[in-house]
């Protein structure tokens, strides 16, 4: 008689544990369903179109050598400190910098900034060299 309540209990157990499990899984799932749902409702609300920029419109955006001892960071995209030569691209909209081939790499594929998910604006052609001179200068300022 006590090995049968030993067995019961050993079996109500086992499948309070399976319950639990498919539970928690069950949950995962929504969650990560949700969020997706949640990220592809913001994409949509932005009008952010799919798909990256072209090589022209990456080509527009600013770019520049980094000099000595300007203390410019990192890439966030490779994480490795940018060196006096290095060619860093700056997005306009939010200003972040990064190692050209590595955010062309990245632009090619989305139009979102790596860092915050902000929209890339594509430098209008007409602005000239000089007003795209001043944003570096800004930039290179931080």
């Amino acid at each position: 008689m006590k090995g049968d309540n030993s067995n019961v209990f050993l079996v109500a157990g086992l499948a309070l544990v399976v319950v639990v499990h498919v539970l928690a899984l069950l949950w995962a799932l929504w969650w990560g369903y949700g969020r997706a749902r949640l990220f592809a409702r913001a994409v949509w609300q932005h009008g952010v179109e799919r798909g990256g920029l072209s090589a022209e419109e990456v080509g527009e955006l600013p770019c520049h050598d980094v000099r000595e001892g300007a203390g410019a960071g990192e890439c966030a995209v490779c994480l490795e400190a940018f060196r006096a030569g290095d060619r860093r691209r700056v997005l306009p909209r939010c200003e972040h910098g990064f190692h050209a081939q590595c955010v062309d790499s990245w632009l090619s594929m989305s139009r979102l900034c790596p860092m915050c998910r902000a929209e890339v604006a594509v430098v209008a052609a007409g602005r000239g060299k000089e007003a795209e001179a001043n944003t570096l200068e800004i930039v290179t300022e931080r």
